[in-house]
């Protein structure tokens, strides 16, 4: 038996999800792709800095030493271009529902953020395609930086117990050869300065870093803020729990699929 969608939209949508650094774009896409799939909806997601003929070059350049501005707005650029013919193009030629982790508005705002001139910018992107709704995931700056430090907290946790896990389980195996003996000492042994090295080598969050990070989200941020007025963007109050966010996304987007 074949299973119809609940709905039909009268043609193909591209829905665009915004917002500053970890205002839970990805997670949101990620939940309403499968929501709509299980609906029998095709879809397409998409997400800044993936396309195969840039993501690498970009990749680099961000490890390396830092680029200017333009050189960066010039790379990012090319990464939507290649996106747009390669994904988001043809998928709505095929009548299929896009979804676009980040889109212009995120280079409109960081290439504003980091002193490029708005007019410019805005006309490199000429070639895009107007999307049919922009739903703004709205987090204050505070909020990003205190996420950020969750997650970095996180990672240097889950780096300690995998490393220290390791070190044990190498310490068992020294200790099976040589016998039971000594097994428990040759074990300590073994953990203790692996623990002592973990700690002092993960990787630090400096209170210089974070500012830096904060300072560039509040220049985002003001630029979201202004674009919100100028188009309209759909509002979501993003510090809500990742549940009632998603419920508050696919309300809005049923409306949008039962318009033609």
């Amino acid at each position: 038996m074949t299973t119809s969608p609940l709905l039909h939209p009268g043609r193909p949508r591209l829905i665009v999800l915004e917002g500053i650094d970890l205002s839970g774009r990805t997670t949101q896409v990620e939940l309403l792709r499968d929501w709509l799939e299980a609906q029998c909806f095709s879809i397409t997601t998409t997400a800044w800095r993936t396309s195969p003929l840039i993501s690498d070059v970009l990749a680099r350049a961000r490890a390396g030493t830092p680029l200017q501005p333009l050189a960066y707005s010039l790379l990012y650029c090319a990464d939507h271009i290649d996106r747009t013919q390669r994904v988001i193009k043809p998928a709505l030629e095929r009548g299929e529902i896009v979804i676009a982790d980040r889109y212009t508005y995120t280079a409109f705002a960081r290439e504003a953020a980091r002193g490029l001139d708005t007019a410019w910018v805005r006309n490199l992107y000429r070639f895009s395609v107007q999307p049919d709704a922009v739903y703004y995931l709205h987090i204050s700056p505070e909020e990003a930086v205190e996420r950020r430090r969750l997650l970095q907290h996180q990672r240097q946790s889950q780096a300690l117990v995998s490393s220290v896990s390791h070190g044990q389980k190498d310490g068992k195996h020294k200790g099976e050869k040589d016998g039971k003996k000594h097994k428990h000492k040759r074990r300590q042994e073994n953990t203790r300065p692996l623990l002592s090295t973990v700690v002092l080598s993960s990787p630090q969050l400096s209170q210089e870093a974070l500012e830096s990070f904060r300072l560039f989200e509040k220049k985002m941020y003001s630029e979201y803020q202004q674009m919100q007025k100028e188009f309209g963007f759909t509002v979501i109050e993003g510090n809500q729990p990742i549940e009632q966010v998603q419920d508050a996304l696919r309300s809005i987007v049923i409306q949008l699929l039962s318009t033609m």
